[in-house]
Order: structure tokens, then C-alpha cells, then sequence
């Protein structure tokens, strides 16, 4: 009998919901799609002259595009971790300046387990 996963398979899961496992594939787009927002926010930030107000209202929107941002990318990590086996927990450890890129590209990188554990069955199990 197949697994099936306890969550709906839909985008606001994949960019909010803590609960499941995703795929180094949907980490990956999923993290260039936060990538090309704020690059989109930030140069148009930077073609706004200086002491406008325009350019107060796009640093704000700045500062809360971060901050779904920052969850997006904690909610994506517990996800790979489920997938990886480990607990989500291990998530905060990405908050350390340090451990955050080599944690990122270890998350981007390995190989999801192919097998199904408390977390739900694997993203894309091959035949």
C-alpha cells in the first residue's frame, strides 16, 4: 500500500507548512523564488532617489519581504530535514551566521531518503 503524505500539496504549504517533506528540486525553486523577489525589491530600491518618501515605503516593503522571507526559508529547511531523517529542529542551527551556508548547501545537495518515515512518505519516490 502507498504512503500518502497528511498535508495538501499545494504552495502555500510548500512556502509555509512546517509539517511533511519536500525535495532537493522544490527546495531549490522555492529558495530562487525568494532569491528573485527581494532582487526585484532591492533594485528597484535602488533606482529611487534619496529622501523620498517612495523610498521609505519600498524599505519597509523590504523589511517585511525579509521577514516572509525568513520564514519561508526556516519553513523549507524543517521540511528537508524531515526528508533527510533528521529533526526539524536542527533548523535554528541555520540562524548561525557561519553554519548557515554550509547548512543551506547541504540541504540543496543530498539525495532525499527513499524511504518512508514519521514524517510522511518520500516527495518523489522513484519505481
Amino acid at each position: 500500500m502507498k504512503a500518502v503524505p497528511d498535508h495538501p500539496l499545494t504552495v502555500k504549504w510548500v512556502l509555509f507548512g512546517f509539517k511533511g517533506r519536500i525535495s532537493r528540486k522544490s527546495f531549490w525553486l522555492a529558495a530562487l523564488l525568494m532569491i528573485l523577489i527581494h532582487a526585484a525589491i532591492l533594485s528597484h530600491v535602488l533606482t529611487l532617489p534619496n529622501n523620498s518618501a517612495a523610498l521609505a515605503l519600498w524599505v519597509l516593503l523590504m523589511a517585511v519581504a525579509w521577514l516572509a522571507t525568513a520564514w519561508v526559508l526556516l519553513a523549507l529547511s524543517v521540511k528537508r530535514l524531515h526528508d533527510l531523517g533528521m529533526p526539524g529542529i536542527l533548523s535554528i542551527c541555520l540562524l548561525i551566521p557561519p553554519i548557515t551556508y554550509i547548512g543551506f548547501l547541504l540541504l540543496a545537495f543530498l539525495p532525499s531518503k527513499q524511504e518512508t518515515n514519521q514524517h510522511g512518505p518520500p516527495p518523489f519516490p522513484k519505481p
